[in-house]
């Protein structure tokens, strides 16, 4: 027996290479781990804008379509206010770089196209709904549909949808190519009113390429005789919903009379359809406590937004005063809108400021991102001058990364406005488009306007998102880092562990 200590164990080459690449795994892990998905980077491209320029033409109610064919082509829809009521389309084919107008066809005899909107078929035809104005009450006549084959360069002849007083029309595709179109059904109107009725949310479906439509389908509750400012959505499983607003008691504003703003919460409703569009269930409240602070036209309301996840996800984005002024709210369902998550509000400036954050559109990317445009005027004490910003969550919409998107400053104040009690109007929704990679924004700005010329245009932004990929990955994070740690823990042991030929020596 030896009285000599026992010799220390050495780390090996190769022991010691497995421990610094299990602690530089653990550190990168830990890292990704923490990390709350705003730290990708953000790059904002120049603003362009999308409609030729005109002294005092008055844009706004911007949509965005992108091609699932060829993702560079994309299609903005919008309205024309002044100096006389009409719509156009335009069509990029490089992402927003470029854009160039189209005009929306009409019959002979017809004028004053009005409220478009545009979506892509998976094939890659371009659907794009609109009315036609008519008389000095520039009263909706007919609904129309006309197509592109060409990504917006040229339209077909449109086809008759639906006859006179179609409001708020919305137009989706699913991944069949049945196209949906969604719109309020009058019964009858006085100046700046919708007569007291049954005014329902309909919906009509094709399944042709949009040359013949079925029978119109009753979408909202009969039980909310005051709805409107309706969006369809195309589920991942393939069923159809709609996004719809419950004005509930609000005669005032529907009625166009002399009084103070709503004092009852409006209500959000998500009604779905599970054969295509043929019928719909009584609908689940989203949001029952939606508070208005100004008065506005029942035929233009501002849209509340929806958009599509994977599998069962649904997102719903809107605006209130709940909290004293404007704020954006975004609400998630992973059951198909049966159920919704606590709201989240996605500005982030002091609540109650006094400042007013509007308008809020949400996309959904491929992998997951969440993103989230809106108009902001926390910048100015006053609340007057906006910007348009843009929040990306990559944790499905817990928390968001804002970066601000124009380069200027516009004025809230320039737009038309149907009658003195109304704020000047900056149209009904934003657009909104997202990809993996990158975000497409448009959005109504008054930078070459004044409240004398009226002039607003759509101006747009690209935003690529480097490394925003966007699915919430902490999860998956954490079990790497347990596996990391492990084997950090093993490369130690084995590093520890005394050499074969010495086991059973003392």
């Amino acid at each position: 027996m030896s009285g000599a200590a026992p010799a220390r164990p050495r780390l090996g080459g190769r022991a010691v290479l497995a421990a610094v690449a299990a602690g530089l795994a653990v550190v990168a892990l830990l890292v990704a781990v923490t990390s709350d998905g705003g730290g990708r980077s953000i790059t904002v491209g120049q603003n362009r804008f999308v409609n030729p320029p005109g002294l005092i033409d008055g844009n706004n109610s911007p949509s965005l379509a992108r091609n699932p064919v060829r993702p560079a082509n994309v299609v903005a829809s919008y309205r024309v206010d002044v100096p006389a009521f009409s719509a156009a389309i335009s069509w990029s084919n490089n992402s927003g770089t470029t854009w160039t107008q189209t005009p929306l066809p009409l019959p002979a005899g017809r004028d004053r196209p009005f409220a478009p909107d545009a979506a892509f078929g998976p094939d890659g035809t371009l659907y794009v709904t609109y009315v036609n104005l008519e008389g000095n009450g520039n009263r909706p006549q007919t609904l129309w549909l006309a197509s592109s084959t060409d990504g917006g360069r040229t339209l077909s002849d449109p086809v008759e949808v639906a006859g006179r007083l179609s409001f708020q029309a919305r137009v989706t595709v699913d991944g069949a190519g049945t196209v949906y179109v969604t719109w309020l059904a009058v019964k009858d109107v006085a100046p700046l009113a919708i007569v007291p009725g049954d005014n329902p949310i309909v919906m009509v479906r094709s399944i042709d390429g949009g040359r013949t439509f079925s029978a119109p389908v009753r979408v909202s509750d009969p039980a909310r005789p005051r709805v409107g400012a309706a969006s369809p959505v195309v589920l991942g499983d393939g069923s159809v919903a709609v996004l719809y607003e419950d004005f509930k008691g609000d005669r005032l504003d529907f009625e166009n009379l002399d009084g103070p703003v709503a004092d009852e919460p409006f209500a959000l409703v998500l009604t779905r359809s599970t054969d295509g569009g043929r019928t719909f269930d009584a609908g689940v409240e989203v949001d029952a406590g939606l508070v208005v602070l100004s008065r506005f036209l029942a035929f233009l309301p501002e849209f509340p937004s929806v958009a599509a996840g994977g599998d069962d996800d649904l997102y719903v984005a809107w605006s209130d005063g709940r909290n004293g002024d404007l704020d954006v709210f975004l609400r998630r369902s992973t059951d198909g809108g049966r159920s919704w998550a606590e709201p989240v509000q996605v500005n982030a400036n002091t609540r109650g400021d006094g400042t007013g954050q509007y308008l809020p559109r949400v996309a959904v990317a491929p992998g997951g991102r969440v993103d989230v445009l809106f108009l902001d005027r926390s910048r100015d004490p006053s609340n007057v001058m906006a910007h348009a910003t843009l929040a990306t969550s990559g944790d499905g919409g817990r928390s968001f990364q804002a970066v601000t998107l124009s380069s200027k400053a516009f004025d809230s104040r320039v737009g038309f406005a149907a009658n003195p009690r109304l704020e000047p109007d900056f149209g009904s929704r934003l657009g909104l488009s997202s990809t993996d990679d990158q975000a497409l924004a448009a959005w109504t700005d008054t930078r070459f306007g004044s409240e004398d010329t009226g002039r607003q245009d759509i101006a747009s932004a690209r935003v690529e998102l480097a490394g925003a990929g966007g699915t919430d990955r902490t999860g998956l994070a954490l079990l790497l880092l347990l596996a990391a740690v492990a084997a950090l823990g093993g490369a130690f042991v084995a590093a520890r562990r005394p050499p074969a030929g010495a086991r059973g020596k003392v």
